[in-house]
């Protein structure tokens, strides 16, 4: 179960690719700075803020060349982030939408961390191998969706309904990061 750490010298073998640790840090982010704009007092999240900020430094640019140093902080500066929005009353204090968002960002996060520095199998790792990825690498359409229901049983679609929806679908999930 535990081998070299981090798992991965580099994640994926490239930072800068799509990884779903950068769409939970964008939640993170836009939660904060919502909160931020709405708040009247000068207590804000910053420590959130700048421990997220922090752990995209640590994966991007510091992972790549010093992986242990990378992985660590990235995992210790996420661990610091999930442990001040749990014990900091200005968390408290926000409306179950954001502390469920600021939740999920965080989450989504650890899920790809925990991936690439522990090597795990994770949640949206397991549903993008099982399911986007073989949909991805040779896209099909059911059976049910290719002629519309409704339409007569003469009447020709203008364009080939599923070589769109084949390689349309397929692009747009190419480029998912998970």
């Amino acid at each position: 179960m535990f081998g070299s750490f981090p798992s991965e010298v580099e994640p994926d073998g490239a930072v800068f690719g799509p990884h779903h640790f950068y769409l939970g840090v964008l939640l993170i982010l836009m939660v904060c700075w919502i909160l931020y704009a709405d708040s009247d007092s000068d207590s804000g999240p910053w420590v959130v803020t700048g421990a997220t900020l922090l752990s995209v430094f640590a994966f991007a640019l510091t992972w790549p060349y010093y992986p242990i140093v990378g992985a660590l902080g990235v995992l210790v500066l996420l661990g610091v982030a999930t442990a001040v929005s749990v014990v900091r009353p200005f968390w408290w204090r926000t409306t179950l939408l954001a502390r469920s968002a600021l939740l999920l960002g965080l989450l989504v996060a650890w899920d790809d961390a925990l991936s690439h520095a522990l090597g795990w199998q994770t949640p949206l790792d397991l549903l993008w191998a099982e399911h986007l990825h073989p949909y991805v690498s040779d896209p099909y359409l059911p059976e049910a969706v290719r002629r519309p229901s409704g339409l007569p049983t003469d009447f020709e679609l203008p364009f080939d309904l599923e070589t769109l929806v084949a390689e349309q679908v397929g692009r747009a999930l190419a480029v998912v990061p998970l």
